[in-house]
């Protein structure tokens, strides 16, 4: 059952002559991976202690010093 303004709605729309264009409903494989390798992601957030922060900045140089002492006896 169509009423009045259905019937204007549709006067309406057969004016216009659209053409969809062909385009594929589904990506390839090379885009979905791509697509999964450069979607953003959220850094993990950490929250250190005192005791953490101190090791977390003390550790590269503990490391610095026990890899040099090998050179001391070349």
């Amino acid at each position: 059952m169509k009423n009045k303004s259905d019937e204007k709605l549709f006067q309406k729309l057969d004016e216009f002559d659209v053409e969809v264009p062909d385009f594929p409903m589904r990506k390839s494989r090379v885009e979905r991976a791509g697509n999964w390798l450069f979607d953003s992601t959220r850094l993990p957030e950490f929250e250190f202690t005192e005791r953490g922060m101190a090791l977390t900045l003390f550790l590269p140089v503990f490391i610095s010093v026990i890899s040099a002492i090998p050179l001391i006896f070349l």
